[in-house]
């Protein structure tokens, strides 16, 4: 997970309108290159090392199931791969 990039917002106490733009991104970014992330891998991740405050543990956990949510709402009808070419989806 790339979240490097965010890794110095764990350590604040509250987060600015700035601060969760850059979480929107990275966020944004993950699912946009076709990669994913579970809740539970955020939640692991905001665990390691220094714990943030409840307050911006929340915030993050909140931006990244809107992110995915939206997402997954953009893309709800994905093509089925048709690998064989007969186009009945084998």
């Amino acid at each position: 997970m790339f979240l490097q990039d965010v890794s110095s917002l764990r350590t604040k106490k509250i987060l600015s309108k700035e601060d969760e733009e850059m979480i929107k991104d990275a966020f944004r970014k993950i699912l946009e290159s076709g990669k994913t992330y579970s809740m539970y891998e955020v939640e692991e991740w905001l665990g390691i090392g220094t714990s943030p405050s409840q307050d911006v543990f929340e915030r993050i956990m909140n931006i990244a199931h809107y992110q995915k949510a939206k997402y997954e709402a953009k893309n709800r009808l994905k093509m089925m791969q048709d690998s064989c070419g007969c186009g009945g989806g084998c």
